[in-house]
C-alpha cells in the first residue's frame, strides 16, 4: 500500500468507500451514540464497492434498536456468507488450519488454529485474505468472552499486518476493529486500527469512518475512564496508586492516535472533521477530573494548530478552554501557553485576540462556565500584554482592550473583577504598553473600570462587616452544584490520580463577596491598602505615569484618586492632596471646591489608619483653603468651610490629629465673633466631656493607680487636648477680650475642679490658673514660669530629686536625670532624715501598701524641668479688660470690663487642699500656692478666702489633717507639711487682715512644726526670721518658747545652721528681745552652748579606738551620728552637707552668737554672766585638763572690754603732749594676751597708754597730777638728773613709772614681758595695727531697670527707682569715700574715681561697705565706665540685685567667677515707669516684695531667702542686709574651703600677740584665761628708750588683710548641702 505521502488530493471514489461502510453501519444502528451532542455529518457519495458489501444487509427492527456492536454482528454475519475462505498462497497445512477455525469447532482448536495461522501469515503472502476472516468473524461478537474476542483480535490484526490488503479488505478490517460501543479488549481493537492505519499515517479506504471512530473512540473511553476513577476512589479512598488504570491509558492511547491522525491527515481532514474533533476534546476538557486527559487535549489542540488549523466556529470555544485551563492547572501553565503562543503566532492570531476580546465584551460562549472562562480569558490577555508583542507574539490593541474589559464587568463579581484589575496592572506595568496608553486622548474607560470594581469591593467588604452577605453575581448560580470536577475549588497541588478541576468550572471565590481576605481589618479602610490588592497596585502604577500624562489625563486620573481614596498609598494620597492644593480644586475660585474639599477631608482626614503625615497635610491643605475662604467669601460660606475641620473633631480619637483640629477650631474660635465662639467653645466642651465618659471607669484614688511606663502611654490625652486648647484660647483673649476671658476662665476652672476629669487636662487648667498674675494697677497678667521649682525638689519633682522608677529587669532607672544625680540626693535626704530616701534604702525603689503590697512608683504627670508649661508664650502686657480687682464705685464693670472674681479659684483651691483630690493635683497645688500668693495685687482683695485659707492651713499643720502622699510615692507626711508650711510663710504677708490672735496663731504653727517633723524645722525657722520682721509682737510674745524649742533640736546636724544663724540676726533686732530677762539669756546661751558641748562629745566619741574598733565611722563636728550607716559606696558618691563640708563655720557661728547675744545684754547685767559663760567655754580633754579654744579666748577678750561699757571707741591722740612736757619714752609689755604701750613725756609724765587685744585697740590719755615736792623735802641735788632737772632733756618720768602704777604684783609668777625697743618689734606692732578690729565685707547693690537683661546696659543706670533709693537707704549710713577710714572693699579712697559716696553699716563685730552701682561714675560716652563697674561687682561674693525689669532674674546675668550669691528683691507685683511714679507710696514702703538669694550652682542654700520670702518694704532693707551678712561669712569660708583655714580679724590678733609672747620668751596657760600680769622685772628688761627720729607713727588700723575675713575657725574642701529631710 502506498504511503500517505504519495497520496494525492482524495477523490470522491476514495471517500466513498468508507462513506458506505459508515452510512451503513447508521442504518443499522438508527441512532447515534449516547452523550453525542453533535449532529450526524452528511451523507457522503456512495462508494460502489462498500455498497456492494453491505447491500444484502437485513433492514433493521426500529423495535430493537440496536447499537453497534449489534451492527457488527450483522456485519459479520454478512461477510461469511458473501466471502468465501479461498485462501491460497500459504503452506499445505493452510487449508486443514482453516478448517479448524471454524465456528463449529471448540474454541482451543480455533485459537490454536489462530495462533498458527498468525505464524502463517508472517511467513507466507497469502491471497484472498479476507477468507480467513469470514470463518473466524464469530469471535469477537458480543456475546463472545474476552478470551475468545481476544483470539479474533489476534487474528484480524495478523490479518491487518498484510501490506497488501487491498481497500475492501482494509475497510473490512477497519469496520470489524473499529465499530464496537464498549472498551472491550480496546487495546487489541486500537492496535489493528493502528496497525491497518501505520499509526495514522495511511488511512486509506478509512477516510470516512476515521473521524467517526475517533469521535466515538473517545467518548467511550472518557466515559470508561471517568467511571473507572471514581469507582477506584471509592474502593482505595484517595489515596493515589501505582499502576494506572486501563481505561485511563486507553483514553490515552486514543488520544495519541487522534493526535497522529491529524498531523499526519491535514489536507485529508476538513474543517467537519476538525471542529468535531475540537469539540470532543473541549467537551473532555470540560468534564474531566484528571489532569492527563487535558494534557491530552492540549496535544491534540497544539497538533491541530501547528499541523492543520483551527476552524473559525470553534476557535472562540477552543480558545476559552485552553485559556481556562492555562488559568487553573499550574502544572500544565507552560504546555497551554506554548499551545497557545502557537495559536497567536498562527495566521489567525489577530482573530484569536479578537476572539478573546469578544469573551470578555459579550460573554463566553459556555454560559454556565462564566467564572472560569472569564478569569482564563483575562490571564492569557494579561500575559499577552506583558510579552507586548515579543516572541513573535501580537500585540493587544489598547484601543480595543478597555470596553471589552468595562464590558465583562456589567454584572458585579469579584473574582472576575478582580482578574480585570490585574490585566490593567499588567498594562500599567509595561513600558511600552503604558506609552500606548498615554498616547490615548481618552482613558475614561480605564478609570471607570478601575472606579466600578474599587466601588463593588468596598460594597463587599461593608457587607461582609455588616453581615449582609447576599450575592450579587450571577455566576452564584452554580455554586450549588454538588458534583463539580476538583480544580473547581482551586488547588495548586495535583497528583496524577488526584481529581483535578475542569477549565469550564467554577472557583471558591465565585461569588461577589467570597473575596475577603483571612485576616479582616477592622475598617473598610484598612484592607484596602495592602501591596497584595491588586487595585492598590493599580493606583500606584498610575501615579507613576501621571507625571507623564497631559493635564486632562492628569485630572481624570486625579479624581480617580479623589474616589478611590480608601486604597492610595500614603505617598499617593499626599501627592494627590498637594495637586488639588495645586491646582486651585479648593479655592473658591473653583466651583466645586467645597465639594472637593469634604471629599479630601472623608478620604485622608478621616481615614484613621492613615499615617499621621497624609492626614496632618489633609488638615493644613484645609487650613489654607479655609484662610483663603475666610478672605473671599461670606461668613456662612467661611463657616462651611471650617465645618469640615470642625465636624471631624468629636469623632478624632488620634492625639496627634487631634492636636492640630483644636489647634484650627482656637484660631476659629479667637477670631470669632461671640456667638460663634460660644459654639465652638461647645464643640470642645462635648469632646471633652465624650473623653471624659470613656475614662469615667478610671480611679482616681491615690493608692489605685498602675504603673505606665511613659513609653508605653500615648502622650496626652483628649481631655487635655481640649484644656490645652482652652488655655490657649485664654491667652490669646486676656489682653482684650472681657467676655471671652470670663467665659474661659469659667471653663477652665470647671476642669480643674472637676475629678471626673483625667489629671493630665486638670493639670493643664492649674498650669494656667497658677500662673495667673496682676500688676500694680490689678490688670491680668500671665506668667511664662510657675516659680515653683524650688519647692518642687521637697516632693522629688525636680531632676536631681526623681525618684527612679524600677524596670523590669529590677534595675532603678530615672527618667528624669542621672542615676548617679538621684543616688546623691537621695543619700543627701537620708542623712537629714528623708523619707523617700530612706524608703529607698531599704526596699530599692519600692513601697509597701497598707494591704501589705508592694506597688511600683508611678511615672509622674509634671516634673521640673519639664514641657513648658504653657502652650504658648503669654504676652508681656497687662491685659486691659480683665482686672484681678476692680472697685466699682470708681470704675462701674460693663461687658468690656471684666472682674476676674479671683475669689472662686482661691475657693476652689482651698477646696483642693480639704478634700482628697489624686495625687498629682494635690502636689501641684501645693507647690504652686505660694508663689502665686506672692503676688498681692492678685488676691488682696480676696480678704475672706485669704483668712478662710489660714485657717485651714493652721488647722491641718496643728493637728496633722492633711492629706498623706501615697505610698509609691516614697514620700511621708512631713514633706507634704513642708509645702503648707511653705504657703503659711507667704500668707505671713497678709497679716493686716488677721486679728493679733492669728498672727499669734500662725507663730504657734510655725513654732510646732520646728520639733513636729525634722523636714520641716528649717522651713519654720525662716518662717520666724520672716515674722520676725512682719509680726514682731506675735514673735516677741512667744520668743522665749521659741528659744527653748530650738535648744531641743539644736544637736540635729540639719538644724544647727539655721536655728545659729536665726540667734545671730534675732541679736540684731533688739526690738523683739527688750522685755528678754536674765534668765531668757541664759537659754540662748544655753542653746550654744548645747551645740558646742553635743560637737565635742562627737569629738571624743570619734577619737575613742574603742568605738573605732566596733565599726563606728568617724564622725566629723556635725556627723550625721545614727544615720552614718549607708550603702558601701555611698559615702564616696553622695554629696555631703553644709555641717559636714564645713563643720567649723558652724562651730564658730556658735560662737558668734554668744559674742552677740551678750553685747545685747543690758551692761549691769553683763559681768553677771562673764563667770558663767566663761565655765562653759572650758573644756576638758580625754586627760581631765581644762583648755579653752581660740575662739573662747576672743570672746572672754571681747566680754571684758564691754563688760563695763557701751562707747569702747577710742582713737589715737598724736598730740597728746606739749613740747614743755619733754621727751617721749615708749614702752611694750605684753600683759597676758594683750599689748599695753605706754609713751610718756618724761619731764611732766603725760603719757598716751595703748592698749592692743584681740578684739580691739584703745587709747588712754594720763597725766599725772604733778605738783612741787614739799619744801621740806629734799632736793634733788646730785647725779645726771640733779643738772639736767633744768634741761627740756631732763627724764624725770619713764613708762615704767606709769605701768608700775596700776600694775604691782607681790608673786614671783611674771607672766609679762617687756618687748625690746627694736626694729623686729616696731614690725611686729605695725603689722598688728594693720589689722582692723572688725570683720570687713563687701556687697554689690544693682538697680535693673524695666525690661532690661543686659549686663552692660544695667551697669549704665546712674538712677534708680524713689523705692530703690529708698532701699538703699535703708542698707547703712551714707558715708564720704575720700579719706575713708572703713575698708572700702577696693573703692577709690583718693579721689573720686568711684563716686563720692557710699553707704556703709558697722556693728561692733563687722563692717559693710556697699558696692552701689548707681552710686559709681555712669558716663554713656565712657567706654570705662562699665569695666570699672565690672571689676567691683565681679568680686564681690554677694550681690543685692534690685529687680524693677519686671522679668523673672537669671544668675548669669552678671557672670562671675566670684559671685556666689545674688540677693534679688523684685516687687511682689509688676509695674510700670510710669504706675511706679504715680504710685501713692513711692518709696515702696507699704508695698510687699519678693526676696530670694540665687546661688551660683554648686553653692549650697544655706540661707533662709533660698525659698522666696514677701516681706513689706519697710522691712526689705534690714532683712536683706542680715542676709547679706550671713552670705559673706559664708562666702568667705567657702572661697577659703580649698585653700586652708580663714581667721578672723580677732584670732588673727592673738596669734600675733602670742607669736610675740613665743618669740620673747614665757607663756600664758589656757587655765588662766584672766590671770593678772606680773610686774616688769629682770635684768633682761632695760630701761625704755625714746623713740627713733625717723619714726613716724604706726600704720593706720583699718587696712584689710585679705580678700575675705571671718570670725570662723576654719574650713573645709567638702562640698556642701543645705537639704534636710526626715527620718
Amino acid at each position: 500500500m502506498p504511503s500517505p505521502a504519495d497520496h494525492g488530493p482524495r477523490t470522491p471514489d476514495r471517500r466513498a468507500s468508507s462513506y458506505d461502510i459508515l452510512n451503513a453501519f447508521r442504518r443499522l444502528t438508527g441512532s447515534k451514540a449516547r452523550g453525542e451532542s453533535l449532529p450526524p455529518p452528511p451523507p457522503p457519495p456512495v462508494n460502489p464497492v462498500r455498497a456492494l458489501s453491505v447491500s444484502s444487509l437485513p433492514t433493521p427492527s426500529t423495535a430493537s434498536g440496536p447499537s453497534a456492536d449489534d451492527t457488527l454482528q450483522r456485519i459479520t454475519q454478512v461477510a461469511s456468507d458473501t466471502v468465501r475462505p479461498d485462501v491460497t498462497g500459504g503452506p499445505p497445512e493452510l487449508a486443514q488450519l482453516v478448517e479448524q477455525l471454524d465456528k463449529s469447532r471448540p474454541f482451543l482448536e480455533r485459537a490454536d488454529a489462530v495462533d498458527k495461522i498468525g505464524r502463517v501469515l508472517e511467513e507466507y503472502p497469502l491471497q484472498n485474505i479476507l477468507g480467513l476472516w469470514s470463518v473466524a468473524s464469530d469471535l469477537i461478537l458480543l456475546e463472545q468472552p474476552d478470551e475468545v474476542a481476544e483470539a479474533g483480535y489476534r487474528l484480524l490484526r495478523s490479518i491487518s499486518l498484510d501490506p497488501k490488503l487491498t481497500p475492501v479488505e482494509r475497510t473490512i478490517i477497519f469496520d470489524a476493529a473499529a465499530y464496537r460501543r464498549t472498551t472491550r479488549c480496546f487495546q487489541w481493537r486500537l492496535e489493528i486500527i493502528s496497525t491497518l492505519t501505520n499509526g495514522g499515517k495511511n488511512i486509506a479506504a478509512c477516510e470516512s469512518a476515521i473521524v467517526p471512530f475517533i469521535l466515538n473512540a473517545l467518548d467511550v473511553c472518557f466515559k470508561a475512564s471517568r467511571d473507572a476513577f471514581n469507582s477506584n476512589r471509592k474502593t482505595a479512598g484517595r489515596r493515589s496508586v501505582d499502576k494506572p488504570l486501563q481505561e485511563t491509558e486507553d483514553l490515552g492511547r486514543i488520544f495519541q492516535y487522534a493526535t497522529d491522525v491529524c498531523k499526519f491527515n491535514a489536507r485529508i481532514l476538513t474543517d467537519s472533521d476538525l471542529e468535531q474533533i475540537l469539540e470532543r476534546a473541549v467537551h473532555i476538557c470540560q468534564n474531566t477530573t484528571q489532569e492527563g486527559d487535558m494534557e491530552n487535549c492540549i496535544k491534540l489542540f497544539d497538533t491541530i494548530i501547528t499541523y492543520v488549523h483551527v476552524p473559525m466556529n470553534v476557535l472562540r470555544t477552543s480558545l476559552e478552554v485552553l485559556c481556562a485551563i492555562h488559568r487553573q492547572i499550574a502544572s500544565l501553565h507552560d504546555q497551554t501557553w506554548n499551545t497557545l503562543s502557537n495559536l497567536f503566532r498562527s495566521h489567525i492570531g489577530q482573530a484569536a485576540i479578537m476572539s478573546l476580546l469578544h469573551t470578555l465584551k459579550d460573554g463566553p460562549s459556555i454560559k454556565n462556565r462564566q467564572s472560569s472562562l472569564y478569569r482564563g480569558t483575562m490571564q492569557v490577555l494579561q500575559k499577552l500584554v506583558i510579552e507586548d508583542g515579543r516572541s513573535e507574539l501580537p500585540k493587544v490593541p489598547m484601543s480595543l482592550i478597555f470596553p471589552a474589559l468595562k464590558a465583562s464587568i456589567k454584572e458585579p463579581h469579584a473574582t472576575q473583577e478582580k482578574f480585570v484589575v490585574d490585566l490593567v496592572d499588567s498594562i500599567l506595568s509595561q513600558d511600552t504598553m503604558r506609552d500606548a496608553l498615554l498616547a490615548e486622548a481618552d482613558l475614561s474607560d480605564m478609570l471607570d473600570i478601575i472606579r466600578v470594581c474599587a466601588e463593588r469591593d468596598d460594597d463587599r467588604l461593608r457587607a461582609e462587616l455588616t453581615g449582609s452577605g447576599e450575592a450579587s453575581s450571577t455566576g452564584d448560580k452554580d455554586s450549588h452544584i454538588s458534583a463539580k470536577p476538583a480544580l473547581e475549588n482551586g488547588s495548586a497541588r495535583i497528583g496524577k490520580t488526584d481529581p483535578v478541576a475542569s477549565p469550564g468550572g467554577h472557583e471558591e471565590d465565585i461569588g461577589p463577596h467570597t473575596d475577603i481576605p483571612t485576616q479582616r481589618p477592622t475598617g473598610a479602610e484598612a484592607v484596602r491598602r495592602f501591596e497584595q490588592d491588586s487595585i492598590f497596585q493599580v493606583l500606584v502604577k498610575l501615579d507613576h505615569i501621571s507625571s507623564a500624562m497631559d493635564h486632562v489625563q492628569r485630572e481624570g486620573v486625579m479624581e480617580l484618586f479623589l474616589h478611590c481614596a480608601n486604597r492610595l498609598s500614603d505617598t499617593v494620597a499626599e501627592k494627590m492632596i498637594q495637586y488639588f492644593a495645586e491646582e486651585r480644586f479648593l479655592n473658591p475660585s473653583n466651583s466645586d471646591w467645597l465639594d472637593v474639599s469634604r471629599n479630601v477631608a472623608a478620604g485622608t482626614l478621616h481615614d484613621a489608619t492613615r499615617p499621621n503625615v497624609v492626614r496632618l497635610l489633609a488638615i493644613k491643605t484645609l487650613r489654607d483653603t479655609y484662610d483663603a475662604v475666610e478672605l473671599l467669601c461670606a461668613s456662612d460660606v467661611a463657616a462651611q468651610s471650617a465645618a469640615i475641620l470642625l465636624d471631624r473633631i468629636e469623632g478624632e480619637d488620634n492625639i496627634q490629629i487631634l492636636e492640630p483640629l483644636v489647634d484650627f477650631a482656637v484660631d476659629v474660635a479667637g477670631r470669632a465673633p461671640l456667638d460663634r465662639f460660644s459654639e465652638i467653645l461647645g464643640l470642645l466642651q462635648k469632646k471633652m466631656d465624650q473623653a471624659r465618659t470613656s475614662a469615667a471607669t478610671s480611679s482616681h484614688s491615690w493608692a489605685s493607680h498602675t504603673f505606665l511606663p511613659k513609653t508605653d502611654v500615648q502622650s496626652g490625652s483628649h481631655c487635655d487636648v481640649v484644656a490645652v486648647a482652652l488655655v490657649r484660647l485664654f491667652l490669646r483673649s486676656f489682653t482684650h477680650a472681657a467676655q471671652k476671658t470670663r467665659i474661659l476662665y469659667n471653663a477652665i476652672r470647671g476642669i480643674a475642679g472637676n475629678d471626673k476629669y483625667d489629671n493630665e487636662s486638670r493639670l493643664t487648667a492649674l498650669r494656667l490658673l497658677f500662673r495667673l498674675r496682676a500688676d500694680s494697677r490689678h490688670a491680668l497678667t500671665v506668667n511664662s514660669s510657675s516659680e515653683g521649682e524650688r519647692i518642687a525638689a521637697e516632693l522629688c519633682r525636680t531632676e536631681e530629686t526623681a525618684i527612679a522608677t524600677e524596670k523590669s529587669d529590677g534595675s532603678l532607672s530615672n527618667e528624669h536625670g542621672r542615676s548617679e544625680d538621684v543616688s546623691s540626693w537621695r543619700e543627701q535626704r537620708k542623712i537629714s532624715g528623708s523619707s523617700p530616701h530612706a524608703s529607698l534604702n531599704r526596699q530599692t525603689g519600692r513601697a509597701t501598701a497598707a494591704s501589705g503590697r508592694v506597688s511600683k512608683p508611678i511615672a509622674p504627670l509634671w516634673m521640673y524641668p519639664g514641657p513648658k508649661g504653657l502652650p504658648e508664650e503669654p504676652l508681656s502686657e497687662p491685659s486691659r479688660v480683665v482686672f484681678s480687682h476692680i472697685d466699682a464705685s470708681k470704675y462701674p464693670l460693663s461687658d468690656d470690663i471684666h472682674d476676674m472674681e479671683i475669689t472662686l479659684w482661691l475657693e476652689l483651691i482651698i477646696s483642693l487642699l480639704q478634700r482628697p483630690p489624686d495625687w498629682e493635683i494635690y502636689s501641684y497645688v501645693l507647690v504652686h500656692l505660694g508663689p502665686q500668693l506672692s503676688n498681692q495685687a492678685l488676691v488682696r482683695s480676696c480678704v475672706v478666702q485669704l483668712q478662710m485659707l489660714r485657717n485651714v492651713l493652721c488647722e491641718q499643720v496643728r493637728n496633722s489633717s492633711f492629706h498623706e502622699p501615697p505610698p509609691h510615692t516614697l514620700l511621708k507626711k512631713a514633706d507634704v507639711a513642708v509645702c503648707l508650711y511653705h504657703i503659711l510663710t507667704v500668707i505671713i504677708s497678709y497679716h493686716e487682715y488677721f486679728e493679733k490672735s492669728e498672727e499669734d496663731d500662725m507663730v504657734k504653727a510655725f513654732l510646732q512644726g520646728i520639733v513636729q517633723w525634722d523636714r520641716t524645722s528649717k522651713w519654720c525657722i525662716h518662717a520666724l526670721s520672716v515674722c520676725c520682721c512682719e509680726v514682731p509682737l506675735s514673735v516677741s510674745k512667744s520668743l522665749d518658747t521659741i528659744i527653748q524649742k530650738m535648744s531641743q533640736i539644736v544637736t540635729k546636724p540639719a538644724t544647727a545652721i539655721h536655728i545659729l544663724e536665726f540667734l545671730t540676726s534675732l541679736a540684731r533686732l533688739p526690738e523683739l528681745y527688750k522685755n528678754f530677762r536674765e534668765e531668757e539669756f541664759k537659754t540662748v546661751f544655753g542653746v550654744c552652748f548645747r551645740y558646742l558641748q553635743h560637737i565635742r562629745d562627737q569629738r571624743n566619741r570619734a577619737a575613742m579606738p574603742s568605738l573605732s574598733q566596733r565599726g563606728h565611722s568617724s564622725l566629723r563636728h556635725s556627723g550625721p551620728g545614727r544615720d552614718s550607716t549607708t550603702t558601701p559606696d555611698s559615702g564616696s558618691r553622695r554629696p555631703h552637707s553644709v555641717e559636714e563640708d564645713l563643720p567649723h563655720y558652724l562651730y564658730s557661728l556658735a560662737f558668734h552668737v554668744i559674742t552677740f547675744w551678750f553685747m545685747a545684754l543690758r551692761m549691769e547685767d553683763r559681768p553677771k554672766q562673764i563667770p558663767w559663760i566663761t565655765k562653759n567655754l572650758l573644756t576638758v580633754d580625754s586627760a581631765g585638763r581644762h583648755s579653752m579654744e581660740e575662739q573662747g579666748q576672743v570672746i572672754v577678750d571681747i566680754m571684758n572690754m564691754v563688760a563695763y561699757t557701751d562707747r569702747d571707741h577710742t582713737v589715737r591722740n598724736k598730740n597728746f603732749s606739749k613740747p614743755g612736757d619733754g621727751e617721749v619714752w615708749k614702752k611694750t609689755w605684753i600683759v597676758n594676751n594683750g599689748l599695753l604701750t605706754i609713751e610718756t613725756a618724761a619731764r611732766t609724765g603725760v603719757s598716751q597708754v595703748t592698749s592692743r587685744r584681740p578684739c580691739g585697740t584703745r587709747f588712754f590719755t594720763l597725766r599725772p597730777s604733778l605738783v612741787q615736792p614739799p619744801r621740806y623735802q629734799v632736793p634733788i641735788n646730785i647725779g645726771l638728773a640733779a643738772d639736767a632737772f633744768y634741761f627740756s632733756s631732763y627724764v624725770g618720768i619713764l613708762p615704767e613709772d606709769i605701768f608700775q602704777s596700776f600694775y604691782a604684783p607681790l608673786d614671783l609668777a611674771n607672766t609679762t614681758i617687756a618687748l625690746p625697743d627694736d626694729d623686729m618689734t616696731r614690725r611686729a606692732i605695725a603689722t598688728f595695727d594693720r589689722t582692723a578690729t572688725v570683720d570687713s565685707h563687701k556687697v554689690g547693690v544693682i538697680y535693673i531697670g524695666e525690661g532690661q537683661t543686659n549686663e552692660r546696659d544695667i551697669f549704665m543706670n546712674d538712677i534708680g527707682s524713689p523705692a530703690y533709693t529708698s532701699f538703699v537707704t535703708g542698707l547703712g549710713t551714707l558715708s564720704r569715700l575720700k579719706d575713708a577710714k572703713f575698708n572700702s572693699g577696693g573703692l577709690d579712697t583718693r579721689g573720686d574715681a568711684d563716686g563720692e559716696f557710699t553707704y556703709v553699716w558697722r556693728d561692733r563685730c563687722m563692717e559693710l561697705v556697699y558696692h552701689i552701682t548707681t552710686m559709681m561714675p555712669t558716663d554713656p560716652n565712657d567706654d570705662m565706665t562699665y569695666p570699672n563697674k565690672k571689676r567691683h561687682i565681679g568680686n564681690d561674693f554677694v550681690n543685692i540685685i534690685f529687680n524693677d525689669s519686671g522679668l523673672p532674674y537669671n544668675f548669669d546675668t552678671f557672670p562671675g567667677a566670684f559671685n556666689y550669691v545674688h540677693i534679688v528683691i523684685s516687687p511682689e507685683s509688676r509695674a510700670s515707669f510710669v504706675d511706679r511714679r504715680t504710685d501713692a507710696d513711692p518709696d515702696g514702703k507699704d508695698r510687699y516684695y519678693r526676696v530670694q538669694v540665687v546661688t551660683k550652682p554648686g553653692f549650697p542654700d544655706v540661707s533662709p531667702a533660698a525659698e522666696s520670702k514677701i516681706l513689706g518694704g519697710r522691712h526689705i532693707a534690714a532683712y536683706c542686709r542680715l542676709i547679706a551678712i550671713n552670705a559673706c561669712v559664708f562666702s568667705d569660708v567657702w572661697f577659703q574651703r580649698e585653700g586652708g583655714e580663714q581667721i578672723s580679724s580677732w584670732r588673727n590678733r592673738l596669734r600675733e600677740i602670742k607669736r610675740l609672747r613665743e618669740r620673747y620668751g614665757g607663756s600664758i596657760t589656757d587655765q588662766q584665761p584672766t590671770s593678772t600680769p606680773a610686774s616688769p622685772g629682770g635684768a633682761s628688761q632695760g630701761l625704755s628708750s625714746p623713740p627713733s627720729r625717723d619714726q613716724n607713727g604706726i600704720a593706720s588700723p583699718f587696712q584689710r588683710s585679705s580678700i575675705a575675713t571671718f570670725i570662723t575657725e576654719g574650713t573645709s574642701r567638702s562640698s556642701i548641702s543645705s537639704s534636710s529631710h526626715d527620718q
